[in-house]
């Protein structure tokens, strides 16, 4: 915790869960749920045909209630928030593992005592055959944890093969379940491989669609906030004004005599001349609250949170002072720049939307060009 936050009392923001995170907790309650109920409908089928209600009903009636409570488990998440800690989304992770494995072994301690309890051909085949297919189910429903897995079906098929062993059956029919066990691993290896490279793709597929919406907001030329961007963040913070009394400031530069520097020295110098401008202006109103544009060829503004007008335009006219008091070096040239403003607050009762605020600072602006350039001028006040 820093100096201010423990000043302040403030507890730190927890690190937010990562998509890949999130889609694995997705999934693995999704998958979770839907096999759950097979457990309970496998034990009673091998119960029944083993006789195990009539012959050990407490039993038979303890571990079905297992079955039950271990399913029922997995319904019991509450929603999680629209953005997560990371930890959370790492409890829930463990806790639903847990259920997971628990089930596991609880198969895995029923099937070895239906094995060694019954001779009945029908019950000891669904035993088997469901440990196989429950052993699958895990190679391929949860890969997303290959080790957990790797455990789970340990859990699950290990125990069978015991009872076999146990019970002197047919060591071919053991040697063929341990060779399907070695398939079963294989195959958990190759569903966890592609699981990984799914998500590396989701997560490309994500960095795209990330970068494609920032390179809408983003201006190409000096990487500041577009039109777009600076439209809807003006009309987002004209909402909250309207809603709360919340003030802002709208600034508008231009810079002075501009087509003279593409005329003089080339578009090339020009576009060095407005990135450095923008870099510039980005130094001197690019705070947590504030939010730097460019409207279009040498026209930006500046949006500032909680600020009154009275606040801002000594901003506005020690930035105008600065630019005018030394030459920046631009592409190997030391070119001397000035720039006119227009400064305006939002006033709710006045400014309905986003564009009569604009009108009104533009023409603050309009006015300082007219005044002879380089110059501040405050919307609503008389040149």
């Amino acid at each position: 915790m820093s100096v201010r936050e423990a000043a302040s009392g403030a507890v730190p923001a927890l690190p937010v869960a990562a998509p890949r995170a999130l889609q694995e907790l997705k999934e693995t309650l999704q998958r979770s749920r839907l096999g759950s109920p097979f457990y309970l409908l496998a034990w009673i089928l091998g119960g029944m045909a083993g006789d195990l209600p009539q012959r050990f009903p407490l039993t038979f009636g303890l571990v079905a209630l297992g079955f039950v409570a271990l399913g029922a488990a997995r319904f019991q998440t509450a929603p999680l928030p629209a953005a997560p800690p990371a930890r959370e989304v790492g409890r829930r992770l463990d806790r639903l593992w847990a259920v997971i494995l628990l089930n596991s072994a609880l198969w895995g301690g029923a099937s070895f005592w239906l094995l060694l309890t019954t001779a009945d051909e029908s019950a000891r085949t669904v035993a088997a055959v469901s440990s196989y297919a429950f052993s699958t189910a895990c190679a391929h429903n949860f890969c997303m944890r290959r080790q957990r897995a790797l455990l789970g079906i340990t859990l699950l098929y290990v125990p069978t093969m015991v009872a076999y062993l146990l019970t002197a059956s047919r060591y071919e029919f053991v040697a063929i379940g341990m060779l399907y066990l070695v398939y079963v691993v294989l195959a958990l290896r190759r569903s966890h491989r592609e699981y990984l490279q799914r998500l590396d793709l989701e997560d490309q597929l994500r960095h795209e669609r990330d970068r494609f919406e920032q390179q809408s907001q983003r201006d190409g030329l000096t990487g500041l906030a577009n039109r777009r961007r600076f439209a809807e963040v003006l009309q987002q913070w004209i909402g909250e004004a309207r809603a709360a009394p919340l003030p802002f400031v709208l600034m508008i530069f231009d810079l002075d005599w501009f087509k003279a520097v593409n005329d003089r020295h080339g578009h090339a110098v020009g576009d060095a001349t407005l990135v450095v401008f923008a870099q510039t202006l980005q130094a001197r109103f690019g705070g947590p609250a504030e939010l730097v544009a460019r409207l279009g060829g040498e026209e930006f503004a500046v949006l500032i949170r909680d600020c009154a007008v009275a606040a801002a335009l000594p901003r506005a006219e020690a930035f105008r002072a600065e630019l005018a008091g030394r030459p920046l070096p631009i592409a190997g040239l030391a070119l001397g720049l000035t720039v006119s403003s227009g400064v305006g607050a939002c006033e709710p009762t006045r400014h309905g939307d986003g564009d009569s605020l604009y009108q009104a600072v533009d023409q603050a602006l309009y006015r300082a060009k007219a005044s002879g350039r380089n110059a501040v001028r405050e919307a609503g006040m008389p040149a």
